[in-house]
């Protein structure tokens, strides 16, 4: 283990519940617990609160593992790790430009990759992304005057939130059920 002479900038360094420090700059995941990401995620709202009853970034990634074929469950289930620092409502990536907020966070979606041994990037799992979105549109939003063309039919299984608590548990739980496919 490296031996750090100096004390991590908070500005720059993220402390996570475990008392984990990420540095975001030159973010090197070794070593970091997984219960932070459950924990992180299982209190990230999905839709910027949007959503009622209220429903979780981990919930979302569960359902997400359930949805793609089995040999990719686990690359789903941690597709949206790097949401720990926050879940931003697409609307508000594609403001601030999707390419410049994806390029700023690659370095820590990478050392996540690295960390815990998946690879997201595939098309079953953006389509199964998009399909989450579709059904927490069906059973989690109020009905909106606005264009979803780009989305897939949702699933036909509908959405009942469990809560932080409960949330945290289940992604824990399907990160163990699925932890031996970690590449």
């Amino acid at each position: 283990m490296e031996h750090h002479t100096q004390k991590p900038d908070g500005r720059t360094a993220i402390l996570l519940p475990s008392g984990f420090v990420l540095d975001l700059i030159t973010p090197d995941a070794s070593g970091m617990p997984i219960t932070d990401i459950a924990l992180c995620l299982s209190s990230q709202p999905r839709w910027g609160g949007a959503a009622r009853p209220w429903y979780s970034v981990a919930e979302h990634c569960v359902m997400a593992s359930r949805i793609v074929p089995p040999p990719l469950a686990y690359a789903a289930l941690m597709h949206d790790c790097e949401e720990f620092l926050g879940d931003w409502p697409s609307p508000v990536k594609v403001m601030l430009g999707r390419a410049y907020v994806k390029q700023r966070v690659h370095p820590v979606k990478e050392a996540l990759r690295r960390r815990f041994g998946f690879q997201d990037d595939v098309a079953e799992i953006k389509h199964a992304d998009l399909v989450c979105m579709a059904t927490e549109l069906r059973d989690l939003l109020p009905p909106a005057w606005m264009e979803w063309g780009h989305l897939p039919p949702p699933a036909a299984e509908r959405i009942v939130p469990v809560g932080p608590e409960q949330a945290y548990r289940l992604f824990l739980e399907r990160f163990e059920e699925l932890r031996h496919q970690a590449v």
